[in-house]
C-alpha cells in the first residue's frame, strides 16, 4: 500500500492483482471508513509494484497497468503497458467535495458502452443514462423505471481495452454516464468516502472475473433448484399445495419445488405457521418430499408489533431491534401491520435470525425466500391502502406510487420510502441508515445463508432473495421482483438479466409469466420459452390473478409448456457445468453477445443472447409474432431443432410458430443432455446425452452429488469432451480432469444432427461422422 497527496486530501493505493487497484480517498484528512460488505481485503496477497516518483507525478507499474498520479493539478491516469489510455479523471475533478456529497469525474474516451450496474430496466447500454443507487420496493416495472430492488455500483466499460469500476459505498448514491455531458462521465455518493477498485481486462469476460474475484463467486447450487420452481401469492391451504402437486405428477410436467408466500404464516408473523390454513404442515411436506418436491417458504425482514408473539418477546429482550438515534425502537408498517426490523449489522442478531430457520430445516423446508428486505416499509397509509385493494376490492396491481417529474424530485420520492433516516444500525461500528439501507438485504441474505450452513451442515441451502447489493452472489439466488403480465417486461428481462449477470450474479431469473396483472396464454408461452433460459425457472403470480400454473391456459398451451419444461431438465447437465465456470471464474449464465463474440459490432443485438457458450437464444417478445430478425455472430451456426446451417456475421429471418423459440448451435457445441423426469434424483440418469454441432470445441463437463458440500473436499468430477476434424472426419475425444465422485454414467450417446454414436464413458477419441 502506498500513500500520495491528492488535492489537499491523502490518497491510499493497493494493488489487489496486477490488474486490480483500489483508490481510498480520506475525507478531511482522515479515513473512517475501514470494513467493506462484500470485499474481503484479508484474503488478498497485495502484489509488488515498481513505484518512482519525479516533480511532476507518482508513478506505479505492474505487469499489466502504468498508472500516473500527477500532482499540480491531481489527476488519476491509467495505461495498459503498451502505453495506451485506459482510464483519467476528467481534468483535475477525479474527487470533489460538495456539500454532504462527494463526486468523482472521467473523461469519457474510448468506451462504447457501460453495462452491469446491477438490476435494471431500460435499455442495455448506459451510456448517457443517470442510474440511482438506493434499494426500492418497485411495484410499477416500466422500461426506464430506476432504481429497482439492488443496488450494484459496478459497471463494465466495453471498449477494445475493457475496464471495470467498482464503487465500494453503500450509501445513497448515483451515476451519470454522460447524461449532463458527453466529455465526462461521474459517480456521485452522499455521506460517504470515496473508495473505488479499478479493475482491468482487457477483455469483458476477464473484467467479470477480476470483478467477481474480488467481491466473491456464488456456490454450487443444489441440483434440485435448477428445475422449475412453481409459486403464487398464495397457495394459501394445504389443499390448494396438495391439487398442484398431484396435477403436476398426474399431468407429467416435471416440477421440483412449490412456494409458500406470506398466508401461510400466522397473521403474518414469520417463523410461525397457520394451523387454520396448514394444520398438517409437518405431514404436508413429508407428503411433498415423497412425490418428490422441495418447499420454499417467505421469510420477510418485519417483525409484527404482538406482546403474545415469541419472536417479538425476544428481540425486544435482547435489543435486537433497529433503533433511531434516540434510542427508540424504530416501528414501520409492513404486511403484519405495526412492525419493526431485527438490526442485522450486529452479529448476534445474525445468528439469533440464522437460529429461527432451525425448526423449519428440521421438517424439511430446503429453501427459504427473503422477500421485502429492501427494506421496503409502508407508510400507514400506503398499509392500509394496500390491504383495502387486495384483500377487499381484489385489485390485481398496486397504484404507482412515484410520478415524479423530475431527477431530483425522484430521488426525494424513493428515499421516503425506506425506513426513517435517523435509523442507526450495528454495534461496534455505527451505520447512519443512509449506509446501511443498500447491503440491509443483502445483511439478511447472509444471516439466513449462514444460520443454514450451521443447522444442516451436510446440506447446501436454496436462498432467493429479491434485495442485494454487489457481493449477493455468495449466498443467494435473487429474481427482479414484481413485474407485469406484459409483453414490455417480457422483454425488458432479457435486458435486466444481461446486465445482473455482467454484474456478477450468475443465479438470476425473473417471474415467468409476471406477476402483476392476468397473464394471457400468448404471453405466457413465449415466457416460459424464455424462462427455459433463466438460471432460476420460477413461475409466479400475484394475489386475486388468473391462475397461471403450466395447464391453466388450455390444451396447446399446456403441451408447448410441457414441452419447454422437458427440455429445460434436458438441458441440466449442461446448466449445472455453467455454474462450475460461474464457480471458479464468476462468469455468468446468460452472456452478452460481448462476452462472446468482442470482435465485432454485436451491441445493438439486445434483444438476443448467449445461454453458456454454445446456445444462442432470440426470443418471441411480441404478440402474435410467428417469425422474427435475429443477428447471427461470425462463424458457423446450427438450427438446433433441425440442424440447418447458416453462415453468420449478418441478420437472418427465422420462423418462430408459437411453440418455438429461435435457438442455435454455434460451430463445434457440446451440449450435455440428460433423460426427462418428474424431478431431479427420480432417477439415475446413466445415460449421458451429449448433442453435438459440426466444428471444433471443448466443453468442461462437471458433475457432483448435487446437494452436500462434499465437493469442497474434492468429491466431483471434470471430464473435458472436445471435438476435432481429421481427415474430413470429426472426432469425439473424451479425457478426464478430475476424478473425485462415483459418477452414475454408463453410456455416452452422441447425438450430431444425422446419426447417434454410443460409447462407454472411458478415455479416447471416438469417430462420429
Amino acid at each position: 500500500m502506498e500513500i500520495v497527496e491528492y488535492n489537499n486530501e491523502l490518497l491510499k493505493i493497493e494493488f489487489i492483482t496486477s490488474k486490480i487497484v483500489r483508490f481510498h480517498f480520506s475525507k478531511d484528512r482522515i479515513w473512517k471508513k475501514n470494513y467493506s460488505f462484500c470485499v474481503n481485503l484479508e484474503k488478498f496477497k497485495e502484489v509488488d509494484c515498481e513505484h518512482r516518483e519525479d516533480n511532476r507525478a507518482h508513478y506505479f507499474l505492474t505487469s499489466d497497468l502504468d498508472i500516473r498520479i500527477y500532482k499540480n493539478p491531481s489527476k488519476i491516469q491509467i495505461y495498459d503497458r503498451k502505453g495506451n489510455l485506459i482510464i483519467s479523471d476528467y481534468r483535475d475533478l477525479g474527487y470533489v467535495k460538495k456539500g454532504n456529497g462527494i463526486y468523482s469525474y472521467k473523461e469519457m474516451g474510448r468506451e462504447k458502452a457501460f453495462l452491469g450496474f446491477g438490476e435494471r430496466l431500460g435499455a442495455l447500454n448506459k451510456k448517457g443514462k443517470r442510474i440511482i443507487n438506493w434499494n426500492t420496493d418497485e411495484p410499477n416495472h416500466e422500461f426506464e423505471r430506476d432504481p429497482l430492488y439492488q443496488s450494484h455500483p459496478f459497471f463494465l466499460a466495453y471498449s477494445d481495452l475493457s475496464y471495470g469500476l467498482f464503487y465500494d459505498s453503500t450509501a445513497f448514491s448515483y451515476f451519470d454516464m454522460g447524461f449532463e455531458s458527453k466529455n465526462y462521465y461521474y459517480f456521485f455518493n452522499q455521506d460517504d468516502e470515496l473508495d473505488y477498485y479499478f479493475i482491468f481486462g482487457p477483455s469483458p469476460k476477464e473484467v467479470i472475473e477480476n470483478y467477481t474475484y474480488l467481491t466473491g463467486r456464488c456456490y454450487m447450487p443444489p441440483l434440485w433448484s435448477l428445475g422449475l420452481h412453481q409459486s403464487r401469492w398464495s397457495y394459501d391451504s394445504e389443499d390448494k399445495v396438495y391439487k398442484i402437486a398431484e396435477l403436476f405428477r398426474k399431468k407429467n410436467i416435471p416440477c421440483d419445488a412449490l412456494y409458500l408466500d406470506i398466508d401461510y404464516m400466522e397473521g403474518y408473523r414469520v417463523f410461525t405457521v397457520n394451523r387454520k390454513r396448514f394444520p398438517n404442515f409437518e405431514k404436508m411436506i413429508g407428503d411433498l418430499k415423497k412425490l418428490g418436491f422441495k418447499v420454499v417458504i417467505i421469510v420477510d425482514p418485519g417483525i409484527k408489533i404482538d406482546k403474545k408473539y415469541k419472536i417479538y418477546i425476544e428481540g425486544l429482550k435482547e435489543g435486537l431491534f433497529c433503533k433511531k438515534k434516540t434510542g427508540e425502537i424504530f416501528v414501520g408498517y409492513v404486511w403484519p401491520g405495526k412492525t419493526v426490523f431485527p438490526d442485522f449489522f450486529k452479529e448476534k442478531v445474525r445468528k439469533w435470525w440464522g437460529e429461527k430457520h432451525k425448526w423449519f430445516i428440521d421438517n424439511g423446508i430446503y429453501g427459504f425466500w427473503n422477500d421485502m428486505n429492501e427494506p421496503s416499509n409502508f407508510s400507514k397509509f400506503d398499509y392500509y391502502m394496500m390491504k383495502l385493494l387486495f384483500h377487499v376490492l381484489h385489485f390485481k396491481e398496486p397504484p404507482d406510487p412515484f410520478k415524479a417529474k423530475n431527477f431530483e424530485e425522484r430521488i426525494k420520492q424513493i428515499k421516503e420510502k425506506t425506513l426513517h433516516q435517523d435509523v442507526i444500525h450495528g454495534d461496534d461500528e455505527i451505520f447512519i441508515h443512509n449506509k446501511a439501507h443498500n447491503v440491509y438485504g443483502l445483511m439478511m441474505t447472509k444471516s439466513t445463508f449462514e444460520g443454514f450452513r450451521e443447522i444442516k451442515k451436510e446440506v447446501r441451502p436454496f436462498i432467493l432473495s429479491r434485495a442485494g447489493f454487489s457481493g449477493i452472489q455468495k449466498y443467494s439466488a435473487v429474481w427482479c421482483g414484481d413485474n407485469k403480465s406484459t409483453w414490455e417486461n417480457l422483454y425488458s428481462s432479457i435486458v435486466t438479466l444481461q446486465n445482473l449477470s455482467i454484474s456478477g450474479v450468475p443465479f438470476v431469473g425473473e417471474d415467468v409469466g409476471g406477476f402483476w396483472r392476468d397473464c394471457e396464454k400468448e404471453l405466457f408461452i413465449r415466457w416460459i420459452q424464455l424462462g427455459v433460459f433463466y438460471p432460476f425457472f420460477r413461475i409466479h403470480t400475484a394475489k386475486n390473478t388468473r391462475d397461471q400454473e403450466p395447464w391453466s391456459f388450455g390444451e396447446e398451451i399446456e403441451k408447448i409448456a410441457k414441452e419447454y419444461i422437458n427440455l429445460r431438465y434436458q438441458l441440466i447437465p449442461y446448466i449445472y457445468s455453467l455454474f462450475y465456470e460461474a464457480k471458479e471464474k464468476g462468469i455468468p449464465l446468460i452472456r452478452s453477445f460481448i462476452l462472446e463474440f468482442q470482435d465485432e459490432e454485436v451491441l445493438s443485438h439486445e434483444d438476443e443472447f448467449m445461454f453458456g457458450p454454445f446456445i444462442l437464444v432470440a426470443p418471441v417478445y411480441l404478440r402474435d409474432k410467428r417469425e422474427r430478425d435475429m443477428y447471427l455472430p461470425k462463424g458457423f451456426w446450427f438450427d438446433f431443432y433441425t440442424g440447418k446451417r447458416y453462415r453468420g456475421g449478418s441478420i437472418i429471418k427465422v420462423l418462430a410458430p408459437l411453440n418455438r423459440i429461435p435457438l442455435f448451435l454455434r460451430e463445434g457445441s457440446i451440449i450435455p443432455m440428460w433423460d426427462v423426469q418428474n424431478y431431479v434424483g427420480e432417477k439415475k440418469q446413466e445415460n449421458l446425452y451429449l448433442k453435438i454441432a459440426p466444428g471444433e470445441g471443448r466443453f468442461l463437463y462437471y458433475e457432483d452429488d448435487g446437494i452436500s458440500w462434499n465437493y469442497e473436499n474434492g468429491e466431483f468430477n471434470l471430464i473435458e469432451f472436445y471435438t476435432f476434424m481429421k481427415d474430413g472426419n470429426q472426432y469425439l475425444g473424451i479425457k478426464f480432469l478430475k476424478k473425485g465422485y462415483e459418477s452414475p454414467i454408463k453410456k455416452i450417446i452422441v447425438k450430431t444432427f444425422k446419426n447417434d454414436f454410443n460409447f462407454e464413458l472411458k478415455e479416447g477419441e471416438f469417430l462420429i461422422t
